[in-house]
Order: C-alpha cells, then structure tokens, then sequence
C-alpha cells in the first residue's frame, strides 16, 4: 500500500496534479491550435485577392488617406449612400484613421502579423496581472495562450486584423484597474474605458456602470473604502475616461481639423440605414427579426427594449452586485447589445473575465463547476464557426463562472 502512495507513483495516478505533465499538455495544445491558425492564415493571404487582414487594410486605408490629406471615410457614404450591414467600410471615429496614419508606410502583411503578435502578447501579460493581482497559485498564462486559438471569435479577429483583437487588453486593464482600486486603480480603469470607447461607439454604456457604482460606493455609503472619502473610485475613473477622451478629440481637432469629425457624422447616418438581419450580427433584434422572418422596420423597432434592458441591466449590475468582477462583466455583456449590430467577435471583451473566473476557481466554493463552466465556453466558442449565435450560450457561461468563482458571501446576497 505504501509504495502505491508514494510521490513516485503519485504523478502517473493523477496526471493533471503534475504541473510538468500539465504544462507539456497545455503547450501541445497550444502548438496544434496556433499552427493550424498560422496555415489558415497562410492560405487566406494566398488567395486571390487576399482573405485574411482585410479588417485591418480598411484601417490602413483610412490611415494612408489621413497621411495623403484626405478624408479618412468613403465618399460614397459622406453623400449619404446606402450601405448594408456586412458592407467593407471604414466607420470608426476619426482619431483611429488618424493614429494610424503614422503606420501607413508598413506593408499590410507585416503589419497584420504585428497586429496578431501585439494582441496576443497584451493578452497575456494582463492575464498575468490578473492572476497576481486575484493572488491565485494556478497557471493562467499558459492555458489561456493554449486555448485562445479555438476561440473563434479572438480567432477571427486576429485573422481579419479586426480592432476588437485588442479588446481583451483593454478590458483587462478596466478590470485590473477595478481590483486594484484606491485612487490609482479607479484612475487607471478610466484610461483604457476612454480608448474602447473612442474607437468603438458600444462601450459607451460601461460609463452609466461607473456612474452608479460611483454612486453606490459614495462617501458615506456602504461600501465606502478608506482611500475613497472625498470621490467615490468609479467617478474618479469615470472623470479620468472623460478626460482622456476629449484630450484625444482636442488633438484630432488641432491636427486635422474638423472636417473628418463633419464627415464621420455624415457615415453615421448612411449606416444607420444598414440592413441588420444578417446571421453574422449576433444582436437579439436581429437575431430575432430574421428568426419571425420579419423585415427591417421590426428589426430597428425591436432594438428599442433591447437597448433599454441593456441600460437596466448596467444599472442592477452597477448596484445589486457586490463583486466587482461580477458586476462589470454583466455591464460589459449589456454593452454589447446597446446598438443594433453586435458582430460576433466582440464578445472577445469577455476573455479577461473568464480569466478571473478560472484564477479564482481554487478559491470558489466548487471549483470543478467553474473550470468545466470555463471550459465549457471555450467549447462553445470554437463551435461557433458554424453558428455564430450560439456564442452567447459561452457568454452565459462565462456569466456563470464568474458569479461561481466570486467570495462565497458576495454571491448569496
């Protein structure tokens, strides 16, 4: 009996309690997921004309016209023509094009594998911040790397050189700031929220989440902490996001002037008119026209109580959850549904989030349920290739691995 126990043998009985056999698992993992993405890139750049990147090329243009003087938005939509929802356009905010406007000498495959590089490395090093900083004893980095490939919606980004890539970065960095906390942490948070918002216009809703957390963690209130007596954390982040945001406007104004902000508004409406029933927009009001088969009119109608449950949802997260992670990463899902067209890709702000949900695991009152719930979302996003709605099953299984893995007090209130 005691040579069956001995730590020899102990290794052979439990693979997974051995942290090499783990690490040679993960990085098998790893090396079949990023290679065959690596041949799938190779085969759509390829092609003819090239697949892969075209996201970012659109980025690049607009950035190339910027540094030609021009305006960075299609002059087809600054008339006002009609587009569709799955329509190649340039769409962002001005400072976006021309940010980029300093890359527009680099060869868009180089770049495209810079973008890849820089996303996947920024993804990684907030996850390792996060794993400090919740004080977990488990790997993270590792198996986040190994899995992150069959994320279909990260997967994609990086394939296409979409913005949203670098979304885990920077909701990390909201999520880092918001456990740090203190003065610094709230700060922090701010920085990041102003850039997600800048260049995407959905994020927007997170700022009514630092308004009424700010509110709920008041001074005087409940939750007031030591290092908050003057202003509540959440409105020091949300005054630093609004800070931030209109110093980037001031210097899109300075250098280039206000013509591209009148032309962005100008793309603004012509996409307003964009068709939503499209199987790539995961939004519930399309989702949900098409599955009725009712037309357009019904699409844009039924976005209404969409957006306002999405509104309400950011409030009851905002105040009826304690737990901090919990509570943003319910705001961030009602975030992504706050406009009509929700690609599926942008669920990737929720990685971060998973993240925390696996590094607390250890800690939670039944970690097995919240690895598998875990591991069950990344099943369900690499199943997504064939039907992108079934993406928010994985977003309510993140949902569920985070409220499982929070204190055991935060989530019986």
């Amino acid at each position: 009996m005691a040579a069956m126990s001995s730590p020899s043998t102990r290794p052979f009985a439990r693979p997974l309690a051995d942290r090499r056999f783990c690490t040679l698992l993960w990085g098998l993992v790893g090396l079949a997921g990023w290679g065959g993405l690596i041949v799938i890139a190779g085969q759509l750049l390829g092609a003819t004309p090239p697949r892969a990147g075209f996201d970012l090329e659109l980025l690049l243009e607009a950035g190339r016209r910027v540094a030609a003087g021009q305006s960075p938005y299609d002059p087809n939509l600054i008339a006002g023509g009609a587009v569709e929802a799955e329509s190649l356009f340039f769409s962002y905010p001005p400072p976006v094009a021309q940010a980029l406007s300093f890359l527009a000498a680099v060869p868009s495959t180089a770049m495209l594998v810079a973008w890849g590089l820089g996303a996947t490395a920024g993804m990684a090093l907030i996850a390792r911040a996060l794993r400090r900083r919740v004080r977990s004893g488990a790997g993270l980095v590792l198996p986040l790397l190994a899995v992150a490939p069959f994320v279909f919606p990260f997967a994609v980004a990086i394939l296409f050189g979409n913005l949203d890539a670098w979304f885990p970065l920077l909701y990390g960095l909201i999520l880092l700031g918001v456990l740090v906390g203190g003065r610094s942490g709230w700060a922090g948070a701010g920085i990041p929220f102003a850039l997600v918002t800048v260049t995407k216009l959905h994020p927007a809703s997170l700022g009514a989440w630092f308004l009424i957390r700010g509110w709920r963690d008041r001074p005087g209130g409940s939750d007031q902490g030591p290092s908050d007596r003057r202003l509540s954390g959440p409105w020091l982040a949300l005054g630093a996001s609004i800070i931030v945001g209109l110093a980037i406007v001031v210097v899109s104004l300075l250098g280039w002037g206000i013509g591209p902000w009148r032309d962005y508004l100008a793309v603004i409406r012509a996409g307003a008119g964009a068709e939503l029933i499209d199987p790539r927009n995961i939004g519930p009001a399309g989702q949900l026209a098409g599955l009725l088969g009712l037309g357009e009119p019904a699409a844009r109608l039924l976005q209404v109580p969409v957006s306002l449950a999405a509104l309400v949802l950011t409030a009851w997260a905002a105040w009826a959850r304690r737990d901090p992670v919990e509570s943003l990463a319910w705001a961030t899902v009602a975030s992504l549904v706050t406009l009509p067209v929700t690609w599926f890709h942008y669920p990737v702000a929720l990685i971060p989030f998973a993240a925390v949900a696996f590094a607390r695991a250890d800690e939670a009152a039944s970690p097995t349920r919240v690895r598998w719930l875990v591991a069950g979302a990344v099943i369900v996003a690499a199943l997504t290739i064939a039907a992108p709605v079934l993406l928010w099953v994985g977003v309510a299984l993140v949902l569920a691995a985070v409220r499982g893995s929070g204190p055991t007090a935060q989530r019986s209130e």
